[in-house]
């Protein structure tokens, strides 16, 4: 109701004392007729005493008006204190609380002023309508909508333009309508969720990251055993379904031992790195290259045969043999010995492929390093 409306109350109220003035008038007409027209003694009597019951009644229905004014007065002071109560409470609302009536704001409390950075005079001048984007036209189409009493949508979450052209991303919830003079208003309750979304957003990276943290080397930043762990039985259902080899190929550097005594730990960090940097160079996006443990690495390679998997293998061992590593004045070779194994043909299973890879690798390592050995040329000594 607006505030410069009569409640029903005042209308009673007026009423009443409408009533008083309206008997004292009556009396005050009996009294003038009695003194304007003699009468003989018997008809004065009558008409003082008519006079006298008239007045008695007045006065009574007087009281019972002041009673009843008195009581109204009680009511409207409670209905003012239940007012002030109500209105303190939306002005102090975390959320934003709006009363819409013909597409305008009929009502907005201070939190709605503060989340739209318009002023409550100026919201009563303005409509939803005229806070929503131009390049937002779908939420434009259910706000008009909505407004038009088409369907009532309990929640929705739209971009709204502030008074200092900044967007926001505001939650409004409007399942409730009631009736002001014969047309519909909606109680609406905006909610400014532009910081939440953007921390949840924080979260979900943060989130992401420590997932990639989760299976990543941190030295070398390939995948780690656990991630090789999960996705090597995976990788074998994926070849088996689609009909394709598995190669694996598990490497190991050389003498990787003597360089940690020699130049120190960080220098074998750096030749670890060095070879990591040089096997993602030679890799396909579908390969699976981890840091298996110290300074062995193991690789998956989908859909491609054992001789190819061991020729990428050769040509990995002859570019590390023949690029120099540098480590400050330092200046040296590296190298790095090769097990390559497939399935089906040399295991049914994870485990196996990985049993066969590193068998081949100790036999390329037991021959002299440096070198490639597949799982067929080592299963039948």
């Amino acid at each position: 109701m607006p505030e410069n409306s009569p409640s029903h109350a005042d209308i009673y109220e007026q009423h009443l004392r409408t009533e008083i003035v309206r008997l004292n008038k009556i009396i005050q007409v009996l009294i003038k007729r009695a003194e304007s027209h003699p009468f003989d003694y018997n008809s004065e009597f009558n008409l003082f005493q008519s006079t006298i019951e008239l007045e008695e009644k007045v006065v009574s229905r007087t009281r019972e008006l002041e009673a009843l004014l008195r009581e109204n007065e009680k009511i409207n002071r409670a209905l003012r204190e239940e007012e002030y109560k109500f209105h303190s409470v939306l002005d102090q609302s975390l959320v934003g609380i709006t009363m819409i009536s013909n597409g305008v704001f009929q009502y907005a409390n201070p939190k709605f002023a503060e989340i739209s950075g318009y002023s409550v005079t100026e919201l009563s001048r303005l409509g939803p309508l005229d806070m929503i984007p131009a390049n937002e036209p779908f939420s434009a189409d259910i706000m008009r909508k909505g407004l038009a009493g088409e369907f009532k949508p309990s929640s929705f979450v739209m971009e709204l333009k502030r008074k200092d052209c900044r967007m926001i991303t505001v939650e409004i919830s409007s399942n409730t309508a009631i009736d002001i003079g014969g047309k519909p208003a909606f109680i609406a309750v905006w909610v400014d969720i532009t910081e939440r979304l953007l921390a949840e957003s924080k979260v979900r990276a943060l989130q992401i990251q420590l997932q990639e943290q989760a299976v990543r080397d941190p030295l070398t930043g390939l995948y780690n055993r656990l991630y090789l762990n999960e996705s090597l039985d995976r990788e074998i259902t994926l070849a088996q379904r689609r009909g394709y080899c598995l190669s694996a190929v598990m490497a190991d550097l050389d003498f990787f031992k003597a360089i940690n005594d020699k130049y120190g730990h960080l220098a074998g960090d750096e030749a670890l790195k060095f070879f990591a940097s040089l096997m993602k160079q030679n890799s396909r996006n579908s390969d699976i290259i981890c840091r298996f443990g110290g300074e062995e690495f193991f690789v998956l390679l989908p859909d491609i045969s054992v001789d190819k998997a061991k020729e990428r293998a050769e040509n990995l061992r002859r570019a590390l043999a023949n690029l120099p590593f540098i480590f400050g004045e330092a200046s040296f070779r590296v190298t790095a010995s090769f097990g390559v194994a497939a399935y089906p043909e040399h295991a049914q299973n994870g485990k196996d492929l990985m049993n066969a890879a590193d068998k081949a690798l100790y036999s390329a390592k037991h021959l002299g390093r440096n070198q490639v050995k597949c799982f067929a040329e080592v299963s039948n000594p």
